[in-house]
């Protein structure tokens, strides 16, 4: 190689020719030097399959924490004889701390064609005490629900979502309502699937939040089925760095990514919760030396996992959130997939908080919200032992047209044990010493389901046709032994649940 001095000494003697000439070399060797700071070797070409992207791994962990915490409402409660009776979601409302919502960011989704009770209940409960200046409300046509706007948040969807099968009811449903052909024949609006268009708004919901409202400590995103008990839910999140990278709820089974691991997502019934360093990195886009971007937007970006075959939107942004190096903090049952009547009670959730839950029904949403203000502790946050005194299950010994049973319950079958009665089902759960309650399953088809340890209310059921004949349904209690168990479950502290893959619903 000619060493510079000789090749410089070797041109022709021009000031101004040199002076390019030494310009130009410099200018090679700065593109060479940034081409080495962004790639790591000059002109490095992209392989052609990713390496594995590093997750920063959550360990399992079934050890709950002990958490010093206090409310931050004022009163933290009313008297009972102050509280349901005599006060007004205005005056229970008083006492939310709104001033953190100055660092806590409220998100709720919705559909134009949703239920309107489901809509009505939510801002009569648990969204009651937002002003609109608090509330992000997402939905896929813009609308107004009592001064609060709705925004549509699939209007800004790039053009590659357009060709999508299960989108095209967006341009219907917006066709219906510039019409007014919605409002004259409710039910061409009815025919539209809603919940196709649903999983649409989950990615864009994220990019819009922040636009909206920048640089929040925590982003808690919830729909209208959801109930949100805000007292535990924001002492948990003041215990929380929101510059880690965090992504909350209660976890679902999601897809295998392309290396063959399991991944997971949070339930986006129960609502989820992502810190500000999460949003954060699912919305950074790299940019070149000259400031052009060379990532699209986070929804265009992941467009593909929108595909016709991907059920729910809530699965896509996991995986999403999963290829951005995140893993999910599965904090199930404190984020709850349960409704109120079927919430399980047992050793494990008793003295543990309960943030959330999904699809109480219209009257319980109502009602819980009247019943917190009168029952919420500055020493404790909200547990599972507390709501049991709102439902009071196992207060009588036997239901028709009822069934307790569901997760933690099972069938009793085999040889040894012939059981043709309710009697007798009732007689087996009696005869183990764990049995708290029993469902019999009778008429075609004779079934008994017993729950050893664990007490819900459960819901009814009418007598239904299924493929084995006719089937109806008696519930029953061990009222004393439930009643025991109750007593010999006390709380002297508030265990907050930790990560763990084993607890996911």
């Amino acid at each position: 190689m000619v060493p510079v001095g000789k090749l410089l000494a070797s041109v022709p003697f021009h000031k101004n020719f040199r002076r390019n000439f030494l310009f130009t070399l410099f200018a090679l060797a700065f593109v060479a030097l940034l081409q080495i700071h962004y790639n790591g070797s000059p002109l490095r070409l992209r392989p052609a399959k990713p390496k594995p992207y590093h997750i920063a791994t959550i360990e399992d962990d079934d050890e709950p924490r002990t958490m010093v915490t206090s409310s931050t409402f004022h009163p933290v409660a009313f008297p009972t004889s102050e509280g349901k009776k005599n006060k007004s979601l205005e005056e229970l409302c008083a006492s939310f701390p709104r001033h953190l919502l100055a660092t806590i960011q409220p998100v709720l989704k919705t559909g134009f064609t949703d239920d309107p009770e489901r809509m009505q209940s939510q801002m009569e409960s648990c969204s009651a005490c937002f002003q609109p200046s608090d509330l992000l409300i997402f939905s896929d046509l813009d609308d107004t629900y009592e001064g609060h706007e709705v925004i549509d948040v699939l209007a800004a969807l790039p053009k590659s979502y357009h060709d999508y099968e299960q989108f095209k009811p967006y341009f219907e449903q917006k066709r219906l309502r510039d019409s007014g052909a919605a409002s004259r024949n409710p039910a061409a609006l009815k025919a539209i699937d809603g919940w196709k268009l649903d999983k649409f708004k989950f990615l864009p919901q994220v990019e819009m939040a922040w636009q909206m409202r920048p640089n929040r400590d925590f982003y808690v995103f919830y729909e209208t089925d959801t109930y949100v008990f805000w007292d535990p839910l924001l002492r948990f999140l003041n215990t929380l760095d929101p510059d880690t990278p965090l992504y909350m709820g209660s976890a679902s089974p999601g897809r295998q990514d392309e290396f063959g691991r399991d991944t997971l997502f949070a339930n986006g019934g129960p609502g989820y919760v992502l810190s500000r360093a999460t949003v954060k990195r699912l919305l950074h886009r790299r940019a070149s030396p000259t400031g052009f971007y060379l990532d699209p937007p986070f929804a265009e970006k992941h467009h593909g996992l929108m595909h016709d075959l991907e059920c729910c939107g809530d699965s896509a942004l996991g995986f999403a959130i999963w290829q951005s190096g995140i893993q999910m903090s599965a904090l199930y049952p404190m984020f709850a997939q349960h409704a109120l009547q079927n919430l399980p009670y047992d050793a494990m959730r008793w003295c543990s908080p309960l943030l959330t839950m999904h699809k109480p029904n219209f009257d319980d949403m109502r009602a819980v919200f009247q019943w917190e203000f009168t029952t919420r502790s500055n020493d404790y946050a909200m547990r599972h032992r507390d709501l049991w005194g709102f439902q009071k299950p196992g207060k009588e010994s036997r239901r028709d047209n009822w069934r307790n049973d569901g997760r933690g319950s099972r069938r009793v079958e085999g040889e040894d044990v012939a059981i043709a009665t309710q009697e007798e089902c009732e007689a087996h759960c009696q005869s183990l010493p764990e049995c708290l309650m029993w469902t019999w399953r009778g008429h075609d088809r004779a079934d008994c389901l017993v729950s050893e340890g664990i007490v819900r209310v459960g819901e009814a059921a009418a007598p239904e046709t299924t493929a084995d004949g006719q089937a109806n349904y008696t519930a029953g209690w061990l009222t004393e032994r439930v009643d025991e168990w109750r007593s010999t479950h006390e709380c002297n502290d508030t265990l907050w649940l930790s990560h763990s893959f084993g607890r996911m619903f």
